[in-house]
């Protein structure tokens, strides 16, 4: 394994079919670490099967918690946390509102608080379930909210309260330039766009990081997000030139696990992330960290 990349999977504990594909990775030895979403109804047992497949895994993989603040129910009590959920109690953030949250001095401090809460209560209930290395945790989330700054703040905060000792947190910086220096294909639009934006707020999470004596990387999984595929390889020397240059490490991120469409429930009621959970483009995905060399 080259120790500058870890060969990363999203979105563990999303459904049944989506965990069979990840669990499968792990066991041929193709995943360093794996994120856990918190929250959703499959979460306990997604948990089982993970912690009966452990010992099949050819290497100890890292364990990481998917902070879901878009899918789905809180885990804490939803009394406590009235605007991030709808009147059925489902999660109404997306990440235009927590932009204008951020920059509104009028709720600002609200917001924040009820995301300390939900915070909490996502980490301690991933603690709880025994999988996780509580003296060394992870942290990142679902579709990136923790990138800004009002939750980048909120996750600080938690962790202060709590006293939580944390290894890593996700900065998802992927740089545009690393594609260009290696001539890869172009993406989307929409990419590029994502791209800009978390890359904008990255470099001052570079800087809490650093505060913070946590360790900063590089992500390669935006730009080509939604179809990791053959593409990527060609990116690979320039991640790894960088990486070593700048002493860090970098993330590649797949979502490698498909959800079936007769595994939704009423917890995905956005229309672009079920399509995003059923695409056809996560078996590329799959595929493609199953083929890649580790060196």
């Amino acid at each position: 394994m080259n120790s500058l990349i870890d060969f990363h999977a999203d979105d563990y504990a999303l459904s049944q079919n989506s965990d069979d594909d990840i669990i499968r990775l792990c066991k041929e030895g193709k995943l360093d670490s794996i994120s856990i979403i918190p929250n959703l109804q499959v979460f306990d047992s997604s948990i089982l099967k993970l912690k009966k497949s452990n010992n099949d895994f050819p290497k100890r993989i890292k364990f990481s918690i998917h902070l879901n603040f878009m899918e789905g129910k809180p885990v804490s009590n939803c009394e406590l946390i009235p605007d991030l959920i709808d009147e059925k109690g489902f999660f109404c953030l997306s990440w235009g509102k927590l932009l204008i949250w951020n920059y509104n001095p009028l709720k600002r401090k609200k917001i924040k608080e009820q995301l300390v809460l939900e915070i909490t209560a996502q980490i301690d209930r991933c603690i709880k379930a025994g999988v996780l290395d509580i003296n060394a945790l992870r942290i990142d989330s679902h579709q990136h909210p923790h990138m800004i700054p009002i939750f980048k703040e909120a996750i600080f905060e938690a962790i202060k309260e709590k006293n939580y000792q944390v290894e890593y947190i996700r900065n998802t910086n992927d740089p545009i330039n690393f594609y260009k220096k290696s001539k890869c294909q172009k993406t989307n639009f929409s990419n590029i766009l994502k791209c800009l934006i978390l890359n904008y707020y990255s470099k001052r999470f570079s800087k809490i990081l650093k505060m913070n004596n946590l360790p900063d990387s590089y992500l390669c999984g935006v730009y080509y997000s939604g179809k990791m595929d053959e593409r990527i390889k060609n990116a690979i020397p320039v991640f790894k030139s960088e990486a070593i240059k700048h002493n860090r490490k970098f993330e590649l991120l797949f979502h490698p696990g498909t959800m079936l469409k007769e595994e939704l429930t009423q917890e995905f009621t956005k229309e672009g992330f079920t399509d995003f959970h059923l695409s056809k483009n996560r078996k590329v995905e799959y595929f493609t960290c199953e083929n890649m060399k580790r060196n």
